[in-house]
């Protein structure tokens, strides 16, 4: 049955209680702003917050080459950042196009301009990492842009979080029941970008992922092959407090033509999910760590 679209009261009072936030971090300066949502990723750090889950992933993976200490450091300021991109997040309705070409670069637009001479439309497939949702800013430089959006319980704070990026110039579609949307944008020649890096339940594909099998959303990959239109890696990488560099990525390669269905889907999905692991490794500061990404296993595996 189709979820209620009814507001209840507990909704209207996190609504108001968001809204209110949200006008606060407008009002501020923006580096004022930014620090206070960092200070806040901090005390959740601080209390506990997911701590264990992040500490555990950074441990598995960087247990071997840096001390605890570090580790702990990495983990804190990966709150921070949180807590940073949270509350740029709020002050979109600030973003101005002056602002955006003081903060916001761009790199690899080259592959953008390509695939949208092609008439096929892209792909872009991004991970949470750095201030993931500024690639809203693609679209004041210009770029018909997509997003491809998960939905909020409360269906108010959803509405506000989209108008935040139609602000911007985005076009949001809704992830659920979101196909026949995603393959008109497409058809517009317009880009459409969608985050695809968290645990994707026995849905998944399972691809290596930081050293261990992961599922991982099939839906990018489904896309390209069902299109044709390339596939774009890409992240937003944070260059000290206030400086972002939007890189997209050459278009992931197309799997062999022989290849069967589910095999060219894990070739596709393998292709971006490297990307991301090579900006996390080098910034791993800026990966969203308190996410469950290993929460589902292969059949017969381990836990």
């Amino acid at each position: 049955m189709p979820r209620s679209r009814s507001h209840t009261l507990a909704h209207r009072i996190e609504y108001g209680l968001v809204r209110a936030l949200q006008g606060g971090i407008c009002a501020l300066p923006p580096g004022a702003a930014r620090e206070l949502g960092a200070a806040l990723g901090s005390l959740a750090y601080s209390l506990g917050v997911r701590r264990d889950v992040t500490l555990g992933h950074l441990r598995r993976i960087f247990g071997d080459e840096r001390s605890d200490a570090d580790l702990e450091r990495i983990a804190r300021e990966s709150y921070r950042n949180f807590g940073r991109m949270t509350f740029e997040y709020g002050r979109f309705p600030r973003l101005t196009d002056e602002l955006i070409e003081r903060t916001v670069s761009l790199t690899g637009e080259e592959h953008l301009d390509r695939a949208l001479e092609g008439g096929t439309g892209a792909v872009l497939v991004a991970g949470h990492f750095g201030n993931w949702e500024l690639a809203a800013a693609l679209a004041r430089l210009g770029y018909p842009v997509t997003f491809l959006v998960g939905e909020q319980h409360n269906r108010l704070v959803d509405g506000l979080m989209n108008r935040l990026r139609e602000g911007l110039g985005v076009e949001t579609v809704p992830l659920t029941g979101s196909l026949l949307g995603v393959f008109r944008a497409l058809r517009k020649n317009r880009i459409v970008a969608m985050l695809s890096d968290q645990d994707a339940g026995r849905s998944g594909v399972f691809v290596e992922f930081l050293g261990k099998q992961a599922s991982t959303p099939y839906g990018p990959a489904r896309l390209a092959l069902k299109t044709g239109a390339p596939l774009l890696p890409g992240m937003a990488v944070r260059h000290g407090k206030d400086r972002h560099e939007l890189v997209i990525c050459p278009p992931v390669e197309p799997p062999p033509e022989a290849a069967g269905e589910e095999e060219a889907v894990r070739h596709y999905t393998r292709g971006y999910t490297s990307v991301f692991e090579d900006f996390i490794l080098r910034y791993p500061e800026q990966y969203f760590w308190m996410h469950r990404r290993w929460k589902t296993r292969p059949e017969g595996a381990a836990r």
